[in-house]
């Protein structure tokens, strides 16, 4: 895929603005920083959204996201 946006707006979306990417992506439910280590290292907490029908139900995930 190519992307016209530059590659500090895209780092300020999916980095900057992690804990609002429920807003827009739809397989997204929640976003929340745990913790930040340093500048570029932080601990999330994400919650996925259910699938169409509830096959699969909600998942919550803990990471470690490093830039």
């Amino acid at each position: 895929v190519m992307l016209e946006q530059k590659t500090d707006y895209l780092y300020e979306e999916l980095v900057d603005n992690m804990e609002q990417m429920g807003e827009w992506n739809p397989n997204v439910k929640q976003v929340k920083v745990l913790q930040k280590i340093g500048e570029d290292t932080m601990i999330t907490h994400e919650v996925s959204a259910e699938t169409a029908g509830n096959v699969v139900g909600p998942r919550d995930f803990v990471s470690v996201r490093c830039a």
